[in-house]
């Protein structure tokens, strides 16, 4: 049900706001994060709980940044990102991946993963939203 809900949401004119697409299995990490970034009244989300849609949902969805799992039982996200990067109406889009596989320290140091930057799980609010603001493109960016 909640699923439904979201998707039609989704699609909503974001009045210049910017679009977020959170791909992350696990559908109360989304959740929270989604409710988080929508309260500052500053982006539009769009949540994906099945790796397998991950590349029709950002091409349906046409976000301004990806916040995207690196392990997913359906897909491994390092392949969700390849594929991203391969399609032509989204290779200029960012990806942070979001991972427990590293530190909070290794994430602030500016560990990378294939070229991507990485933000360590779990998040705590103001960490979140800074790393989404930094990872806008600046012509995106809602602020």
């Amino acid at each position: 049900m909640y699923k439904k809900e979201v998707m039609s949401t989704m699609f909503e004119p974001s009045d210049g706001n910017s679009r977020v697409l959170i791909i992350d299995n696990n559908s109360a990490f989304t959740h929270r994060a989604s409710l988080l970034l929508q309260h500052t009244r500053h982006y539009v989300v769009c949540e994906e709980n099945d790796a397998r849609r991950a590349l029709e949902t950002a091409r349906s969805f046409k976000p301004d940044l990806i916040l995207l799992d690196l392990i997913m039982p359906e897909a491994d996200g390092t392949e969700i990102a390849a594929q991203i990067k391969s399609d032509w109406t989204l290779h200029g889009v960012p990806i942070v991946f979001v991972t427990a596989l590293i530190t909070p320290e290794e994430a602030q140091d500016g560990r990378r993963i294939e070229g991507h930057r990485v933000v360590a799980k779990p998040t705590n609010s103001s960490e979140l939203i800074n790393v989404v603001e930094k990872n806008l493109p600046r012509c995106g960016a809602a602020f």
